[in-house]
């Protein structure tokens, strides 16, 4: 799948994560794609700015690891709301049970960080197919 990069594909990204240097750098990358990119430094911040609405979102980029409310408390909120976006989870734990409990619940992408940019750009494709 090819991107343009003027934004004419119209998919809306959603990057969650409590470090900010992570947010600005994944934003970007997902910018230089051509796609709009909304951050957010916590899963309760994110959850604010829906006001009530379901988000007009293609795909979630989430932290596995943040304060108060983890990348796992979040995506299963989502999904307990009705509320079903691809979801891709990053985290720093490289434990093979790190991500077993996201097995079931339907995520695109279980991903290590350093984040290396092909296997985000693949996951986000996946996002994206499975979101069209």
């Amino acid at each position: 799948m090819t991107f343009a990069s003027d934004g004419s594909r119209n998919v809306n990204i959603a990057v969650i994560d409590d470090d900010a240097s992570v947010r600005v750098s994944l934003k970007r990358l997902c910018e230089v794609l051509g796609f709009r990119t909304r951050t957010y430094a916590s899963g309760a911040e994110f959850l604010a700015s829906l006001d009530g609405q379901p988000p007009d979102l293609d795909c979630l980029l989430i932290d596995s690891h943040m304060p108060e409310m983890t990348g796992s408390e979040l995506h299963h909120h989502l999904l307990a709301s009705g509320v079903d976006i691809p979801t891709i989870v990053f985290t720093a734990d490289d434990s093979p049970e790190a991500g077993a409990h996201y097995a079931p619940t339907g995520i695109v992408a279980y991903l290590q960080k350093p984040l290396g940019s092909e296997s985000l750009v693949a996951a986000i494709e996946r996002a994206i197919r499975l979101r069209h």
